[in-house]
C-alpha cells in the first residue's frame, strides 16, 4: 500500500475508534439512565397501586363497621330491621323471602343502600328459627339471591379471624344468565348487640384501581394466585402483556394467603427505540466523521506525497548529475525543512562539483601536456637526428649524401604522420560533441556495425527479440560497436579459435537495455580492469595506441546515462557489459552488471 493509503486508512481508524467508543459509552450511559428510570417509575406505579387498593379497602371497612354498629344513631336502619325481625324468632328463610315477607322488604331496601354505598355484595347471615335458630343462615344476598336460606359458617369465621380487617375474595355474583366468581374487597363484621348477626359487604376490584398509571409504556392486570391452564385474567390488561420483569403485588384473603395477584409492568419499548436512534445516529456520525477524516487525509497525504515525489524528482537528479534541479519549499514543516535541507546539499554539491571540475581540468591538462610531451617527444628524436645526420654528410659533401638524404627525409616523413596522428586523436577526443538522441533499435545498430566486418572477422551476433527502443545517438553508438570489436579483433590476434560474439538483452528491471561484446581471447588482467577506461592508458604502445579508443567508449556510454564494465567471458577472455537506459533523463539506480 502507498503512503497516501496507509496515512489515509491510518487516519480513518484514529478518528473512528474514538467515536465507536464514544458511541458506546454514550449508549450505557443512556441505558443505564433510562432503567433507573424504569426502576423510579415502577415503584411509583406500585406505590399509586398499593395506595387505590388501601383506598378501597377502607372504604369497606367504612361501610362494614356502619353496618356493625350497635349505636342506633349510626347503626343501618336495614341492620336494625333484621336485628329487630331476627329477635321476634318468626323468621322463616327462605319463605319470608317471598314478595310480602319481612325479608322480601329487607331485600328492597337492601338494593337502595347498596346503591347509595356503591356496594356490589351485602351479605348478611343469622339465625332460622325453623331450623333450630342456628346463627350462619343467609339471611339476605341481594347480589345472589339464589344463595338466600342457605347456611354459610364460613361468613362468621371470618369475621371472627379478621375482626373487620378487609380482605381479598372471589364472590358469587349473578349475572344474566348465571352467577360468576369475582374478586372483591370485603370486610366482614358481626354485631356487638346481637352477635348472631355477621354482616359481610364487598367492593369488586376492578380495572379503576389502574386508571391513574396505565399509559404507553405501563400497563397492569389481576390474575389468580393459582390459576388454571388457560385461565384468563380476572382483570385484563389494555394490551398484550409484554415479557418484561413483572412488579407483583399481593391481595391477601381472610387466612392472610393470597388468593390474587396484582401484576405491573413497565415496558422498555421506548429504551429500545431510542438505543436504536442513538445508534443509528452514533452510525451516521461516524460515517460523516470518517468521511470528513478520509476527505483531509486524503488532502494532507497528497500535499505530504506531493512534497515527497518532489524530493524523489530531486534524488532522481542528482543521480544523474543535474545538479541545477531544485525542489520546491512549500511549507514550513520538516517536509520544507528536509526540501531545504536538499537544495542546501544541491547547491553545496554543485560548488563542490564546479571546484572539483576545475581541480580535474587542471589535472587532466597537465596530464595531457605530460603526454603530449612524452608521445611528442619519442618521433622528434628520430627527427632530429635524420636532420643532424643530413646536415653533417652534405658539409663533408659526402659522396653517398643522396642517399642518406633519401633515407632522413622518410624518417622525417615517418614521424610528422605519426605526430599528426597523434594529433588528431588528441583533438577528436577533446572535440566530441554531445550525443544527440533519438529512438533507435539497438539490435539493429548492432547489425549495422557488425555487418563492416563480415568476412574478415569472426564476429557472432545473439540478439534478443523483440527488444523496446531507447533514446541514443545511433552515430555515437556505431562508434562504441566499432571500438570494442576493434579491440576484442586485437585480442584474439590471428588464433585460429578465435570468435567475437555481441549480445544483447532486456535488464531485469525492465527500464534497460543490455549489450555484450565477448571475445576468447587472453582477457584483461585483474590488476589493470580499473584502468583500462582512463584516458591515454594503453597495452599498445607497440602498435601505435594512445589509449582514447575505450576512454572514448566510456565517455559515451556515461553521457548516455549508462554503465559500462569489464570482466571475463563466460568461455575464457574478455567481456564488455553496457547497460542503457530506455528512456533518456531515467537514472539507472542500481546496476546489473
Amino acid at each position: 500500500m502507498r503512503l497516501r493509503g496507509r496515512f489515509t486508512l491510518t487516519l480513518a481508524l484514529a478518528a473512528l475508534v474514538p467515536i465507536s467508543v464514544a458511541a458506546v459509552v454514550t449508549q450505557q450511559v443512556v441505558s443505564r439512565s433510562r432503567r433507573q428510570d424504569y426502576a423510579k417509575l415502577q415503584t411509583t406505579v406500585r406505590s399509586t397501586i398499593e395506595a387505590e387498593i388501601d383506598r378501597l379497602r377502607q372504604g369497606v371497612r367504612a361501610v362494614s363497621e356502619s353496618f356493625a354498629s350497635d349505636n342506633p344513631d349510626h347503626q343501618q336502619p336495614l341492620v336494625g330491621y333484621l336485628i329487630r325481625e331476627v329477635a321476634k324468632k318468626t323468621l322463616t328463610v327462605p319463605n319470608d323471602c317471598a314478595p310480602r315477607g319481612p325479608l322480601y322488604s329487607a331485600g328492597q331496601q337492601a338494593k337502595s343502600v347498596m346503591r347509595a354505598l356503591s356496594l356490589d355484595t351485602l351479605t348478611i347471615t343469622g339465625p332460622n328459627p325453623k331450623l333450630g335458630h342456628e346463627r350462619d343462615y343467609i339471611l339476605l344476598a341481594q347480589h345472589n339471591r339464589g344463595a338466600e336460606g342457605a347456611l354459610d359458617p364460613k361468613l362468621r369465621e371470618d369475621a371472627e379471624g379478621t375482626r373487620g380487617e378487609p380482605y381479598f375474595a372471589f364472590d358469587e355474583i349473578f349475572r344474566e344468565p348465571d352467577t360468576a366468581g369475582e374478586l372483591v374487597a370485603k370486610s366482614t363484621m358481626s354485631s356487638k348487640q346481637m352477635s348472631v348477626i355477621t354482616v359481610s359487604v364487598a367492593r369488586k376490584v376492578t380495572d379503576a384501581i389502574f386508571a391513574g398509571v396505565r399509559n404507553e409504556i405501563v400497563d397492569a392486570r389481576v390474575v389468580r394466585a393459582n390459576p388454571k391452564p388457560g385461565a384468563e385474567p380476572v382483570v385484563a390488561s389494555k394490551k398484550a402483556f409484554t415479557s418484561e420483569p413483572v412488579v407483583r403485588i399481593p391481595l391477601l384473603g381472610a387466612d392472610k394467603q393470597p388468593v390474587a395477584f396484582i401484576e405491573i409492568t413497565v415496558s422498555d419499548e421506548d429504551l429500545d427505540a431510542v438505543l436504536r436512534q442513538l445508534t443509528y445516529f452514533a452510525a451516521a456520525l461516524a460515517l460523516a466523521a470518517l468521511g470528513v477524516v478520509v476527505l483531509i487525509g486524503m488532502l494532507v497525504a497528497r500535499r505530504t506525497a506531493r512534497d515527497l515525489d518532489a524530493l524523489v524528482v530531486g534524488s532522481l537528479a542528482a543521480s544523474r548529475g543535474d545538479l541545477e534541479h531544485r525542489v520546491p519549499v512549500r511549507s514550513d514543516d520538516e517536509i520544507g525543512a528536509v526540501a531545504s535541507a536538499f537544495n542546501f546539499m544541491m547547491e553545496d554539491l554543485r560548488t563542490s562539483k564546479e571546484r572539483l571540475v576545475i581541480a580535474e581540468r587542471i589535472a587532466a591538462w597537465q596530464d595531457i601536456a605530460r603526454r603530449l610531451a612524452h608521445e611528442i617527444k619519442n618521433p622528434l628524436t628520430p627527427i632530429q637526428m635524420a636532420m643532424d645526420t643530413l646536415r653533417k654528410t652534405w658539409k663533408k659533401q659526402h659522396p653517398s649524401f643522396d642517399e642518406i638524404l633519401e633515407e632522413s627525409t622518410t624518417t622525417v616523413l615517418q614521424e610528422a604522420d605519426r605526430l599528426k596522428h597523434l594529433v588528431a586523436e588528441f583533438s577528436d577526443f577533446a572535440r566530441m560533441p554531445k550525443p544527440e538522441f533519438q529512438r533507435i533499435d539497438l539490435n539493429e545498430a548492432v547489425r549495422s556495425a557488425v555487418s563492416l566486418y563480415q568476412g574478415a572477422v569472426p564476429v557472432e551476433t545473439r540478439l534478443a527479440a523483440p527488444l523496446p527502443q531507447l533514446d541514443a545517438d545511433k552515430n555515437q553508438l556505431n562508434q562504441v560497436l566499432i571500438n570494442l570489436v576493434e579491440n576484442a579483433r586485437d585480442a584474439i590476434g590471428k588464433r585460429p579459435d578465435g570468435k567475437i560474439t555481441v549480445s544483447t538483452r532486456l535488464g531485469e528491471a525492465g527500464d534497460r537495455a543490455m549489450l555484450y561484446v565477448d571475445d576468447n581471447g587472453a582477457g584483461v588482467p585483474t590488476d589493470l580492469k580499473e584502468k583500462v577506461f582512463a584516458p591515454y592508458f594503453t597495452t599498445k604502445h607497440a602498435k601505435g595506441g594512445t589509449g582514447l579508443g575505450l576512454a572514448i567508449v566510456h565517455r559515451i556510454v556515461s553521457d548516455h546515462g549508462g554503465r559500462i564494465a569489464v570482466s571475463d567471458a563466460p568461455g575464457g577472455g574478455a567481456r564488455f557489459a553496457i547497460e542503457l537506459p530506455l528512456r533518456n533523463g531515467t537514472a539507472l539506480l542500481a546496476s546489473r552488471i
